[in-house]
């Protein structure tokens, strides 16, 4: 995906109406909505904006966490170690 990082003044953030459609009702549902920030530009006021910092804490957390999987070693090496 292009995550497309605006800035201004010195901010980096992400808009919300920038995600796909599925990750952006999931961050109306589930980001804080504190942390969802007004910026005007250009005399046209965002009120979608999250900071990028902020938005990737967020992916962070809802990503799935891997699984650990086992070691698998080839039968060579498992001979050798056992042997």
């Amino acid at each position: 995906m292009g995550l497309n990082i605006e800035r201004y003044k010195g901010i980096e953030f992400v808009r919300i109406s920038s995600l796909p459609k599925e990750q952006q009702q999931r961050v109306w549902e589930s980001f804080e909505r504190h942390k969802i920030i007004k910026i005007v530009r250009d005399q046209s006021l965002m009120n979608d904006c999250i900071l990028y910092n902020d938005y990737t804490a967020w992916q962070a957390r809802i990503q799935p966490k891997p699984e650990a999987q086992p070691a698998v070693f080839p039968d060579a090496i498992q001979k050798l170690a056992f042997e």
